[in-house]
């Protein structure tokens, strides 16, 4: 009986890595990348760059204004945009357990936009409708101390 059950275990092993090994090839294979994927810029954090300065988004033409809270003010509170184009603002909210958001007024006090609240530490990026040429203020709703100033057009 021993030497019926070693041919039939070989016969089975045998049967076995020729399933796996069938006709379409292994159930895997390794091809090298043909080219290395495209590079995605990423904010150096110069401190040639001015505060707040513009940059464009991806590639569709866009702003996007850097700004950022910590110790519960502005780090940067000079900001300027295009005129009748929309901008985004990215928003870093640096305070830990702290809440901030963004709301821009115009020169009469009317609100022109409100970000949505934001508890740190947390980036969001705030999409901003068009503004017509001229100086708004920039605020945080919840802290009266953190105001600047934002330039549209010029």
């Amino acid at each position: 009986m021993r030497r019926l059950l070693l041919p039939l275990a070989l016969l089975l092993i045998a049967l076995a890595a020729a399933a796996c090994a069938g006709s379409a090839g292994p159930g895997w294979t390794y091809a090298p990348p043909t080219e290395a994927p495209a590079a995605t810029p990423v904010p150096s954090g110069d401190a040639s760059e001015a505060p707040g300065s513009e940059a464009p988004s991806d590639g569709a033409g866009g702003t996007v204004l850097q700004l950022s809270a910590f110790n519960v003010d502005w780090e940067q509170k000079e900001l300027s945009a295009p005129a009748d184009t929309a901008f985004t603002i990215h928003f870093n909210n640096k305070d830990a357990s702290v809440p901030h958001d963004v709301v821009i007024k115009d020169a009469g006090g009317m609100e022109m936009f409100r970000g949505q609240l934001t508890t740190g530490p947390q980036e969001i990026d705030y999409q901003v409708p068009a503004l017509a040429a001229g100086t708004y203020q920039f605020i945080c709703s919840v802290h009266a101390n953190m105001v600047g100033t934002l330039t549209v057009g010029g």
